[in-house]
């Protein structure tokens, strides 16, 4: 026996039917959400402050921010969390590109002066300078995190006063142990970073230097995944336009209002509680770079004519110097890598 379906039930199925295939292919159309990865720190105010004024979503359908907690993390995680585009400093960032496995495509901040040595008030060194120093430090025992930025201040502190990492004991201490530490009388000097260079001064102990006096470049740098950006260039290019926005807009506002935005960053993608004097302090110690100086940094047409291939490619460089002194690369790997090829303007607006 043969059923007829009615007409109108025809009709309604094939209504049904053309009305969902759109739907469908929207969804199937629609574009993944563009993975950012930043460490709760200066590099990531201007990634927040894109997304809390919704410029990232430009060309972007949507952008995801994710703290991690170390540089270290954010590279060995790339692939687990499948970021896109993410900020760390310049010795993780070798990892990745050793690995050939990202491109530089910009620079968050240069935050040498936010790193610095500490001894107590009461040492000499925080009277002696010069060969005097010298003396008194040799053999002595300075707390400091290995392999780090604090690391590579350390051993260029040293340097200039005629001293070898082996003429001290360096004892590896992350920075918030290495202030108690200090303060309580164990080892003679302590190598950090912000934010527990703060704490370092409010327990009373004295800066002996810092990166940007001790004549060092320690650049945050911006890194876009190779396989995403070569494929969604435009993507990068787009998210950099609204990053290096937020960065115009914060050369616009007075001081102050910049302190109480930096403290709501902090507060809001950090959790944490800055006072206003240490915010002051962060915008201080922190450089930012708005597109010209980018492309003048990255290299390329924009760049200085007596250094076409940009500064950051000399910064990276004593990086990987440090990296070799310490051992942390082989000769091999050194020499891969200082050729750069991975550093490159074209992602810029």
């Amino acid at each position: 026996m043969q059923f007829v379906r009615p007409l109108w039930a025809c009709l309604a199925i094939s209504c049904l039917l053309i009305s969902a295939a759109p739907a469908q292919s929207a969804d199937h159309a629609r574009p993944a959400p563009l993975r950012t990865a930043w460490l709760a720190e200066f590099e990531a105010f201007a990634a927040w402050y894109a997304h809390d004024r919704q410029w990232d979503r430009e060309n972007n359908p949507a952008v995801e921010l994710r703290p991690f907690p170390t540089g270290r993390l954010l590279v060995d995680n790339m692939h687990a969390y499948g970021w896109n585009l993410a900020a760390c400093g310049g010795v993780p960032a070798l990892r990745a590109l050793l690995r050939k496995d990202v491109y530089v495509v910009g620079v968050g901040t240069e935050e040498a002066a936010s790193n610095a040595v500490y001894a107590r008030a009461s040492s000499p060194l925080a009277r002696l300078n010069g060969g005097g120093a010298a003396r008194y430090l040799r053999g002595k025992t300075v707390l400091c995190p290995l392999g780090t930025s604090a690391h590579q201040l350390l051993l260029a502190w040293l340097d200039g006063m005629g001293l070898r990492d082996t003429d001290v004991t360096i004892v590896d201490v992350e920075p918030d142990e290495a202030v108690r530490a200090l303060a309580k009388g164990l080892g003679e000097a302590a190598a950090l970073w912000a934010p527990a260079t703060y704490a370092a001064e409010e327990l009373g102990l004295f800066r002996l230097t810092d990166g940007r006096k001790s004549g060092i470049a320690q650049p945050v740098l911006l890194l876009a995944e190779r396989g995403y950006a070569d494929k969604h260039p435009e993507r990068i290019t787009a998210y950099l336009r609204s990053y290096l926005q937020a960065v115009e807009s914060f050369g616009k506002m007075p001081v102050e209002e910049l302190a109480l935005l930096y403290q709501r960053f902090q507060r809001e993608f950090a959790g944490k509680a800055l006072s206003a004097a240490n915010a002051r302090r962060e915008l201080e110690t922190h450089l930012l770079f708005p597109l010209e100086k980018q492309k003048a940094l990255l290299g390329g047409v924009e760049a200085d004519a007596a250094r076409p291939e940009g500064p950051l490619r000399d910064w990276l460089k004593d990086v990987i110097a440090f990296h070799k002194k310490t051992g942390a690369l082989s000769s091999r790997e050194a020499g891969e890598l200082e050729s750069l090829p991975l550093v490159t303007p074209r992602f810029l607006p």
